[in-house]
């Protein structure tokens, strides 16, 4: 809430002073005690209801005066609106969600957690760019194509499950052909891919070095994100004799193709090695790509005086009625 007319609120000051003056200052300044002839004068004198009543009407007429300054200083709700000049960057996001993403070498997370967490954060950083979710394992398909639609997109994000496409596998030539799909007919200054795996190319029709070239041909920039530590990926079986247990796996991320893909492309090639290092690469990320947009605001203002002038009316009514009628004689 914002008010049009501030400078009436300097009404309060004079009027806090008062206020303290009569209730405070004037009060304690004043005798304890009055000098009557005959005491039978107090005898039947305003009755404790009226008296009462006196000092709600008395608070009552406080009240009016700061309602009717909240009035007049004009208090305004808003609602601002933010419009764009210019196109932002359009990226796609592939992230894996093949088995392997399982692994619990993110600890407390697994692969997949982590990843999901770290892309939505980058995607509510992204405040004016078109972004898009293509999820692969043995197959590829777009959970969501470019939106503005932020809200949405995180949902999709969350409800993303390993193996959600129904063919274990990771086909990442297939993840890149299906956002470069994508990307192609965008007219935005640049388009880029964020390709999150954690494993080497081992379905699809198309390799990712050939999808990579079709890529540079759309002027489509692609980041790799191998996902996974040095040491290996870390599994909980249930063991017929030691119960559940983790064993470790070797690495199986194919770095060298991955560096091929990001750098054909002009992108770049990074390592996550645990769930601190992934967020520190999307910060990266967002960092290199940057685009200037000129945003245009503007504020649309509700005037909420009524909402104080009506009940400060109300108020004067009921005053002057009751001094009127019932409180106008003091039996």
């Amino acid at each position: 809430m914002r008010f049009a007319s501030p400078l009436y609120l300097l009404i309060f000051l004079p009027l806090l002073f008062v206020y303290l003056y009569i209730n405070i200052i004037k009060k304690k300044s004043f005798n304890s005690y009055i000098s009557f002839s005959r005491v039978n004068l107090l005898k039947g004198n305003i009755p404790k209801f009226k008296t009462t009543l006196l000092n709600i009407l008395k608070n009552f007429k406080y009240i009016f005066l700061i309602l009717i300054i909240v009035a007049l200083a004009r208090p305004q709700s808003g609602k601002t609106f933010e419009q764009s000049n210019e196109q932002g960057i359009d990226i796609m996001v592939a992230l894996d969600t093949s088995t392997s993403m399982s692994s619990l070498d993110f600890k407390p997370l697994n692969r997949m957690e982590a990843a999901k967490r770290v892309t939505q954060n980058f995607v509510r950083a992204r405040k004016y760019d078109r972004i898009g979710l293509v999820i692969f394992s043995g197959l590829a398909f777009t959970q969501c194509p470019l939106t503005t639609d932020k809200d949405s997109l995180v949902e999709f994000i969350k409800n993303i499950n390993i193996g959600d496409t129904g063919l274990d596998g990771t086909a990442i030539g297939s993840a890149i052909m299906t956002c470069v799909n994508r990307l192609k007919d965008s007219v935005a200054k640049s388009k880029i891919i964020i390709l999150v795996t954690d494993g080497n190319n081992n379905m699809g029709e198309i390799d990712p070095l050939t999808a990579s070239k079709v890529a540079q041909g759309c002027d489509v920039k692609i980041y790799t994100i191998g996902v996974g530590s040095l040491e290996g990926a870390i599994y909980e079986i249930d063991d017929p004799f030691f119960g559940k247990r983790e064993v470790r796996t070797q690495d199986a991320i194919n770095e060298d193709v991955l560096k091929h893909v990001a750098y054909d492309t002009g992108g770049e090639y990074f390592r996550a090695q645990d769930t601190k290092s992934f967020e520190n690469i999307m910060k990266q990320i967002d960092k290199l790509e940057k685009d200037d947009i000129k945003v245009v605001q503007f504020t649309n203002y509700n005037e909420l005086y009524k909402y104080f002038l009506i009940p400060a009316l109300f108020l004067l009514l009921l005053i002057i009625i009751l001094e009127n009628t019932y409180l106008r004689k003091l039996p």
